[in-house]
């Protein structure tokens, strides 16, 4: 279907549902599964931001996750036996065509092999990529027409986000990548005894057909479930916040769509499903990430904002000053509050606004990890609000402080710092002697960064005098004992001798006056 057929369509739709006469939660739902899988998935997305809907319509939207129209039971076999072979297919004693699971790209169905293993079959919906590269031409165009990059100023271009929308989209279409993606993380988190991850069976899988263990567990919202099968909700929640963080900031491959739907429990281990949509970090961002969160916990709001810029691309000039006291502001919000009642969605909301406000975009990944972090926090308000996310992270960060102060490399590193230092230390008096001779040659430059504040350039030109003038006074004085150390001295040499004590001297009183006269006007 080309362009204009589908803009005609989505007309049909929008009519149909008699959309002029207003918008309600249920039929924006209704109107989102009908135009499709590109819909649907920005229907997905916009349930987990709060900050830009109302609670009715995030409640009726997070149904798109579970309640999406199946797929006729004939296009599903027909699916699977074009893209498995006849000796494949032949391993596949048994399929249930009802499915367990109906989401935008693919139906979820059980299954039973020859050899009697529980399995579930992932089936992609047919011309799934397609339709939704048609629909995201379509919304550019639209984009395009009405301005709307302009009208909201350019904060975000929303091409930009449907082209990332599309892009995340073709990847959980390969279904050969998320079979990778179960893998590296089954071996990531093998040493944690309370994770399972689901068996991938590759030799049965391609890129629109996934085969994987079948989990009977319970769901991880269904607390009296979990309650009746004896199960304590407060170590369920502190492990699950535990190994999120674990994943991003030890694995640095995480989870990025924890909702809980995907994740169960069963016998006594969390298991996660779903995973076609991962984030990684790479060593740079996960270090930014790290340094980040401790400097947000010692309150250092240098390094916050340092630590934030490295780690986002500002889209314009920043107002340094301006940026340090809102960050600051965002902090003395949340330094009363205990810290097992702060939440941390709110948090993190008010720091994406600032970072809006000021143009900073932060990579994909770093946005993917922060709404992960979000429901990962939603969950345990439900299952076990005795679990506080951001306690969780301190602990972390404390731990891990102490364990890097005895780590044998970092030891190793701080020696070799000391070691530097100290050289540096010792080459002081080279470096006074070398900055006197470029003084004196003109060759000295300084390089400051000032506010515009008039203000501000009359301190500085004040301070670059009293550095000249006290240059000029340490020639003097060094000039001065040079010529008194010769056992000789003749009547020009007196001459300059006297010279050079005279203007010590006056240099000297100088400073002393005006140090005197600021500590006079520091006070007043």
């Amino acid at each position: 279907m080309g362009g204009k057929e589908r803009l005609i369509e989505i007309i049909k739709i929008l009519k149909a549902n008699n959309i002029l006469s207003g918008l309600n939660p249920k039929k924006l739902v209704k109107i989102i599964e009908e135009l499709g899988p590109t819909y649907i998935k920005i229907g997905q997305i916009l349930s987990n931001r709060p900050d830009l809907i109302g609670e009715d319509y995030i409640e009726e939207l997070s149904k798109l996750r579970k309640d999406t129209i199946p797929m006729d039971k004939n296009e599903v076999l027909k699916i699977i036996e074009e893209e498995l072979d006849e000796e494949k297919l032949s391993l596949i004693e048994h399929i249930d065509y009802n499915p367990i699971g109906s989401a935008s790209i693919a139906g979820v169905y059980k299954a039973v092999l020859k050899n009697q293993d529980r399995v579930v079959i992932k089936v992609q919906r047919k011309n799934i990529k397609e339709k939704m590269t048609t629909d995201i031409r379509v919304l550019k165009k639209a984009v395009k027409v009405l301005h709307l990059n302009d009208i909201i100023h350019n904060v975000v271009s929303i091409e930009e986000v449907l082209d990332e929308l599309l892009n995340n989209s073709y990847e959980e279409m390969n279904f050969l990548k998320e079979a990778d993606n179960i893998i590296e993380f089954a071996e990531i988190n093998k040493d944690i005894n309370y994770i399972k991850v689901p068996k991938v069976y590759r030799n049965l899988s391609t890129e629109k057909v996934l085969v994987m263990e079948y989990i009977d567990g319970i769901n991880i919202y269904d607390k009296n479930k979990l309650l009746k099968e004896g199960y304590d909700l407060v170590e369920i929640g502190n492990k699950l916040a535990n190994n999120y963080l674990y994943q991003a900031l030890d694995g640095a491959f995480f989870h990025a769509d924890p909702h809980p739907d995907n994740i169960f429990i069963k016998e006594g281990k969390i298991v996660f499903l779903d995973f076609g949509m991962m984030g990684r970090l790479n060593n740079k961002n996960r270090d930014l990430l790290n340094k980040t969160v401790y400097s947000i916990i010692n309150e250092d709001i240098k390094g916050v904002e340092k630590n934030l810029l490295t780690l986002g691309t500002p889209r314009g000039k920043i107002d340094h000053y301006k940026l340090r006291e809102e960050l600051n502001n965002i902090l003395n919000n949340y330094k009363d509050t205990p810290l097992e009642d702060i939440n941390i969605s709110s948090f993190i909301k008010d720091v994406m606004r600032l970072l809006i406000t000021y143009k900073i975009s932060l990579p994909k990944d770093i946005t993917m990890l922060i709404r992960g972090i979000i429901v990962i926090e939603g969950t345990l308000e439900i299952i076990s609000p005795q679990i506080n996310l951001i306690s969780v992270i301190k602990n972390r960060a404390s731990k891990e402080e102490i364990s890097n102060i005895f780590n044998k490399k970092n030891i190793n590193k701080d020696a070799y710092k000391l070691l530097k230092n100290t050289k540096h230390l010792l080459e002081i008096p080279e470096d006074i002697h070398n900055a006197l001779t470029e003084l004196n040659n003109g060759e000295t430059k300084l390089n400051v960064e000032i506010s515009d504040s008039s203000k501000q350039i009359d301190r500085l030109e004040k301070m670059v005098h009293r550095i000249v003038v006290c240059a000029l006074d340490v020639a003097f004085i060094i000039g001065a004992s040079l010529i008194a150390r010769g056992e000789v001295i003749n009547s020009e040499q007196k001459f300059l001798f006297y010279l050079y004590v005279i203007l010590a001297t006056i240099f000297t009183i100088w400073l002393f006056i005006k140090m005197y006269i600021d500590k006079l006007n520091r006070k007043k």
